[in-house]
């Protein structure tokens, strides 16, 4: 059904730091320090969990070690740093299952917080989901998510870094009013390296969602080589391998990948053909298997293939429960 989600920047990373993508209708991911190509574009919030973790970004790589602050590597002048597309579709298989299809754009503008490499992320985005339902449960034609995300990253002394955001949003159908549809919420993580080429991460997200308030994150992520990438963090792993071809010289990458999520998201909603208000929560879990090609400064894309499982329709009201059919999903993302 609906699935969130997140993309990241499709941007250049320096070597070393962990690239992650967003995922769309799994709130998340998909967000970094100010100005880097390679910034992640999702936190989490009630409609993209996934990605959450791929957010976090070691800015022991990403900080340029300089008396004087500079701008991170990859880094862009001026506060428009990011702009977003992601779409998302999921076929409706079984008639009584639903189907999905995601449309998320958004920004992200970089300002100096105290120092230019101490950044303040502001990133608001908005996103239209179409629901392709049975009669049985009511649900809307028409989900919208708009929120804008505020997100703080700093290296701390020796090899440890911070990731904090808190987002505000409105998530509902827009057809009436409701106090459910603003949800708060946000997240925080440490990063600690203890090797050039492991960074151990342990943080929470506060999702603000029934079922799932609070989510644990934690993991490791190890490089043994530039070609390949282990982030091995719940809630979202991933394995990557760069595509031989041209590399990080000439600011142009090709990355295949293996990634797992949890997605799903809260919505207040008027269920159809009645004045009834009633709350909509939707979880669902994912493989995936995808391709990205990153170019600083230039257009990045990614294409993602994954199958859905553990697909779940919960209601405020006494409208009973549902249990969706497995299913497939496409995701496309560009990135400027």
């Amino acid at each position: 059904m609906v699935t969130p989600v997140q993309p990241w920047g499709g941007q250049m990373v320096p070597e070393g730091v962990p690239y992650q993508p967003s995922s769309l209708f799994v709130q998340p991911a998909p967000p970094a320090p100010l100005l880097l190509d390679e910034l992640p574009l999702n936190g989490p919030d009630p409609i993209r969990v996934a990605g959450l973790t791929t957010n976090t970004v070691p800015l022991t790589d990403l900080l340029a070690e300089a008396d004087e602050p500079q701008l991170p590597p990859g880094a862009r002048d001026g506060v428009l740093q990011k702009l977003f597309f992601t779409s998302t579709w999921i076929p409706r298989l079984e008639s009584d299952s639903v189907g999905v299809g995601d449309f998320e754009t958004g920004l992200v503008l970089g300002f100096p917080l105290m120092r230019r490499d101490t950044p303040l992320l502001v990133t608001p985005r908005f996103a239209l989901h179409t629901l392709d339902g049975p009669v049985t449960p009511h649900l809307p034609p028409r989900l919208y998510d708009a929120s804008v995300e505020f997100r703080h990253l700093r290296k701390l002394r020796g090899p440890w870094a911070m990731d904090m955001a808190v987002a505000l949003g409105y998530y509902s159908d827009l057809e009436r009013s409701s106090s459910d549809a603003f949800r708060v919420t946000g997240y925080g993580l440490a990063v600690y390296e203890s090797s050039p080429r492991t960074k151990w991460v342990l943080g929470v997200a506060y999702l603000n969602r029934a079922g799932a308030s609070v989510l644990p994150i934690g993991g490791v992520i190890y490089q043994p080589s530039p070609d390949l990438k282990w982030e091995l963090v719940v809630p979202r792993p991933r394995i990557a391998w760069r595509v031989p071809g041209c590399n990080s010289d000439c600011g142009d990458e090709r990355w295949l990948y293996v990634a797992g999520e949890f997605g799903g998201g809260v919505w207040a909603f008027e269920v159809p053909g009645t004045s009834t208000l009633d709350l909509l929560t939707y979880r669902d879990y994912r493989v995936a298997l995808g391709y990205e090609r990153k170019t600083i400064g230039g257009l990045s894309r990614r294409v993602e293939i994954g199958y859905l499982f553990g697909r779940e329709l919960e209601f405020d009201s006494s409208t009973p429960d549902t249990t969706l059919d497995d299913s497939l999903y496409v995701r496309a993302g560009l990135t400027f």
